[in-house]
């Protein structure tokens, strides 16, 4: 059914354009019309939402993310990344994987893409990237609720477990299945695509990488990387390749593709200038940076070259929550304090980061309100103790917006949350059973001495 958006009392088209009292048509999946709506203008079947007193802005875009860590909340914050991948997150994969091989039990990917689906959703995120474990059930999850998902396809043959390890033509062929099978292209109406994403340089050795990248060309599609998450990431390089991970990629041609880069914290200044040449697409996770310790991105600088820098939350392990709202704000105050000066970088900058910024790094045609752009877009209601007077749109939703400001999530031209009730699934029972499964697992690791 189309949509009608009336009398929208703010309308923010970009992080730098606001209307007001205007309508939006959607028709399909995509935007019709901004501005007046008249009567004859109405399709013949259209559900009208009327949105006087309310905000409506572009959904918000996480551009980096791992879902299955959604089952892994609150295990360890004392551990920097190498010795936090070992102690939480690779228990935890290891008992994935002998489920599904041993039991044929695939569902727990259902389970934890369905509890960060719904989280998302509440939170006004209609888009993420997610760089996880490789199993169809998270595709059906996105399908049953209605979540546009990217399938960034986690590939490393080294340096991890060697459980954990395929060999070469097992993981190039579970790619190729995958893609087939699933990736319906940024141009389709569906939601769902895959990209190529090898972890690290150091996960991957330099023969797979090339094949990745050729696979990106053959079939159009995204890339996604860790790029210099640490410094000890750097001076891995450093001694394997001599040279840092960005400016590595680019010496080998692997650049050719546009990527996006997860966290970029130790860029030198001359690989801040090739992403700006070779149109990388860094993405900021600042709050999983600070909880492991690894340092601040060097966004300021980034932003100074004209570079699209994305947001993301990173796992919900490391992060612990899935909520783009509280990632920029945090995100910029982390930049204010980090440089001692406050006019470093503003809320149009993240908000920027958070919406159209990140539907580059998605490759999607959203991330803006205007007619022709795909209908990702979510209706807040900021007349809220935490949230009102509202004096800048913009700050207050950098500052103050969470997901109780989220009324309305409408994700390709679809209403899946209305009145913050989700729609499209039993959130109730789906949310019970999905803790149930994870806590299931959970139960056979003993965290704190695996």
């Amino acid at each position: 059914m189309d949509i009608l958006i009336k009398n929208i009392s703010t309308l923010i088209q970009d992080a730098y354009h606001i209307l007001n009292n205007k309508d939006i048509l959607i028709e399909g999946n995509k935007i019709k019309k901004v501005g007046t709506i008249l009567p004859e203008d109405l399709p013949a079947y259209c559900k009208i939402i009327e949105a006087n007193g309310k905000v409506v802005m572009p959904g918000l875009i996480n551009a980096h993310t791992h879902l299955y860590q959604s089952m892994l909340r609150g295990c360890r914050d004392d551990l920097t990344l190498i010795p936090w991948c070992e102690k939480v997150t690779f228990p935890f994969v290891d008992m994935v994987y002998k489920d599904c091989r041993e039991k044929g039990n695939t569902m727990i990917g259902y389970y934890w893409s369905m509890l960060s689906s719904i989280e998302m959703i509440h939170n006004g995120i209609t888009c993420c990237i997610d760089m996880d474990l490789s199993l169809d059930s998270i595709f059906k999850a996105w399908q049953d609720i209605g979540m546009r998902g990217i399938a960034a396809i986690t590939v490393a043959n080294r340096w991890i477990p060697k459980e954990f390890c395929s060999d070469d033509d097992s993981i190039k062929t579970g790619i190729e299945k995958y893609i087939k099978e699933w990736h319906q292209g940024s141009s389709d109406n569906g939601l769902i695509q895959v990209f190529i994403a090898p972890s690290t340089l150091f996960c991957c050795t330099p023969e797979l990488m090339e094949w990745l990248v050729e696979k990106t060309e053959e079939y159009d599609l995204g890339f996604q990387i860790h790029i210099s998450e640490t410094k000890w990431e750097n001076n891995d390089a450093l001694k394997e390749f001599k040279t840092t991970p960005l400016e590595y990629l680019e010496k080998m041609n692997l650049l050719r593709r546009p990527i996006s880069a997860a966290h970029c914290i130790y860029l030198t200044d001359k690989e801040i200038d090739i992403a700006a040449e070779r149109g990388v697409v860094p993405v900021y996770n600042p709050k999983s940076n600070m909880k492991l310790g690894n340092g601040v991105a060097p966004l300021v600088k980034m932003l100074e070259k004209g570079i699209a820098v994305a947001l993301g939350t990173d796992g919900p392990a490391s992060n612990d929550r899935l909520d783009i709202f509280e990632e920029m704000r945090v995100g910029v105050l982390l930049q204010k304090v980090f440089h001692k000066d406050p006019g470093v970088i503003n809320a149009q900058e993240i908000f920027k980061m958070a919406t159209e910024n990140g539907a580059k790094a998605a490759r999607i045609d959203a991330g803006t309100i205007e007619g022709g752009k795909l209908a990702d877009l979510i209706i807040l209601d900021l007349n809220k103790a935490h949230s009102a007077p509202v004096n800048d749109v913009i700050q207050n939703i950098v500052y103050c917006a969470k997901d109780s400001n989220v009324e309305t999530t409408i994700i390709n031209g679809r209403i899946i949350m209305e009145d913050g009730k989700i729609l499209t699934i039993d959130e109730e029972s789906l949310t019970k059973e999905g803790i149930k499964k994870g806590e299931e697992i959970l139960k056979e690791i003993n965290f704190d001495k695996a």
